[in-house]
């Protein structure tokens, strides 16, 4: 094999540790291929100080804003005239590369505004000649022409079995991993944390529930009548993966809880708080990676990506640690493999 031009897209570069996690083991392995070029595509035009990791891995970094509008526009000439310009917007990119790797992530689903762009750069991709290569992702739901546009791929690495049974029940064949933060090199972090322990960490994205619903009673956190985190033997703190999006929700939910809050950002500062803790409650996905890997109880709560978190919580009440680190392998392998063979 010749020494291969690879670009991954679609990466997600505004601070979310998840997104860290993932593309730091992807791009890991794909540096193995030994490939002439490895360029990273991603928004925003100027990444996170948290995605430094990641960046060094890249020969390149490329800003890539999508048409986050496109989905909302009606079918008709608009959306029509946004297809054909991305098309050959796309078409002068691809060109440039011998295969296409799209980043790992739950954006291929009709609920997300990336998806309508994501969806066309595989057809594009593949019109080209180019292996497409879906890297350990959350697929669904998806109409008929998304369904179509994803079938189109080499090869779809899925990162649960919610994706890989929703894929599989649609005649779209799927390769059953796992998340690719599980093989991400946790190491424990000796020294005090942030908080005393003993403490439960519990990880609210800002948009799955309503600050006006929680409350605490008797050391436990509620949403409504709905039981969120039982602290009645240990402290409970609130704690985000991803500053941007929700640090501000958070510290005012703090504040009005009287409960502890720590913005994670940086791995480091992640696996710290977390190999201190007594377990983790998360709405959010990596985190309860990260307390798995570390030997720490982790509750998944479902939120509005439900292939996505059902498929975690699936994941982490059946199999050992171990196992999930051998289906990511499953995955990764299946990512080299390809490409070798692909171009």
């Amino acid at each position: 094999m010749s020494r291969p031009r690879i670009l991954v897209a679609h990466a997600w570069m505004k601070g979310n540790l998840g997104d860290v996690l993932q593309l730091s083991v992807l791009l890991s392995a794909l540096r193995e291929l030994e490939p002439q070029t490895l360029d990273l595509a991603g928004y925003p035009a100027r990444p996170a100080p948290a995605t430094a990791d990641v960046l060094a891995l890249a020969d390149r970094y490329l800003a890539d804003p999508f048409p986050r509008y496109w989905s909302l526009l009606p079918t008709g000439v608009g959306g029509a005239l946004i297809e054909r310009q991305w098309t050959r917007r796309r078409r002068r990119l691809f060109s440039r590369y011998d295969a296409l790797v799209c980043a790992p992530g739950p954006y291929l689903a009709e609920y997300d505004p990336r998806a309508v762009s994501a969806l066309c750069d595989i057809a594009v991709a593949a019109e080209l000649g180019l292996p497409v290569v879906l890297a350990s992702h959350s697929i669904g739901p998806l109409d008929e022409r998304g369904l179509a546009a994803v079938r189109r791929a080499t090869v779809r690495i899925s990162r649960e079995p919610a994706t890989h049974r929703y894929l599989c029940g649609r005649g779209v064949s799927s390769v059953l991993s796992a998340d690719l933060a599980f093989l991400y090199p946790y190491r424990n972090v000796n020294g005090a944390g942030p908080i005393d322990p003993p403490y439960r960490l519990v990880f609210l994205r800002s948009n799955n529930v309503d600050a006006r619903r929680l409350r605490v009673a008797q050391g436990k956190l509620f949403e409504g009548t709905r039981l969120i985190a039982d602290g009645e033997r240990e402290q409970l703190v609130l704690a985000t993966s991803d500053t941007r999006r929700d640090a501000g929700f958070l510290a005012r939910v703090a504040r009005a809880l009287r409960l502890p809050l720590v913005a994670c950002r940086s791995v480091g500062e992640l696996v710290r708080l977390i190999s201190h803790s007594s377990g983790v409650v998360s709405d959010r996905y990596h985190p309860a990676i990260c307390a798995a890997v570390l030997g720490k109880p982790a509750l998944v709560l479902q939120n509005r990506e439900p292939h996505k978190m059902e498929g975690l919580q699936n994941l982490l009440a059946d199999n050992s640690v171990e196992e999930l680190q051998r289906l990511a392998r499953v995955g990764l392998d299946t990512i080299r493999g390809t490409l070798r063979t692909s171009i």
